[in-house]
């Protein structure tokens, strides 16, 4: 007659045992998965970052955008209190015909296209701008992404070559249907 004790024993030994089976299952399968391209290890931003890479020396056709940025609008005048909120906004840019648009509260929108410049992974978009906000004459609305990090910012330039940064955050590239 066996004790209580081997009887435990021999209980732990079969979980054990079970327990590593198991775990070489999910290994072997995981594995499988790697190896079939059904399970992708690695940063995905790491694959944005190279994909980036390929794609910061392309200067022609068109390329959208997709970006979350940070908005901080002044009040009444420059000096005041912003309200900071974030929000989502879309930006194109046609290589060829050199111009760009975004959506946003001073957009350079696709009706009204501003004017392209390239320079290596930079793409700036300015339009000349002649309105009145905070109490001030703006004269320039510009933004730009940095095609390598994907960082974008949005700035009005005010008569007396005062600049203001009211957008900022990161951009990744628009991907249309079908993917």
């Amino acid at each position: 007659m066996k004790t209580p004790r081997a009887v435990a024993g021999q209980t732990m030994l079969a979980v054990l045992v079970s327990a590593a089976v198991v775990l070489l299952l999910v290994l072997g399968m995981g594995a499988f998965g790697i190896y079939a391209g059904w399970i992708h290890v690695g940063s995905s931003t790491a694959k944005a970052v190279a994909g980036k890479e390929r794609d910061k020396d392309k200067n022609t056709g068109e390329a959208k955008f997709i970006c979350e940025v940070t908005i901080s609008m002044p009040q009444r005048t420059l000096e005041a209190e912003p309200k900071v909120y974030n929000d989502m906004l879309i930006a194109g840019v046609d290589y060829d015909q050199k111009t760009g648009w975004y959506q946003g509260d001073f957009a350079i929108s696709e009706g009204h296209k501003g004017a392209l410049k390239v320079n290596g992974s930079k793409i700036a978009v300015t339009r000349p701008a002649m309105f009145e906000r905070f109490g001030m004459m703006i004269i320039q609305e510009e933004f730009t992404i940095d095609r390598a990090d994907g960082s974008f910012v949005q700035t009005l330039t005010f008569k007396g070559d005062k600049t203001r940064h009211i957008l900022k955050g990161f951009c990744g590239g628009l991907t249309t249907a079908p993917f």
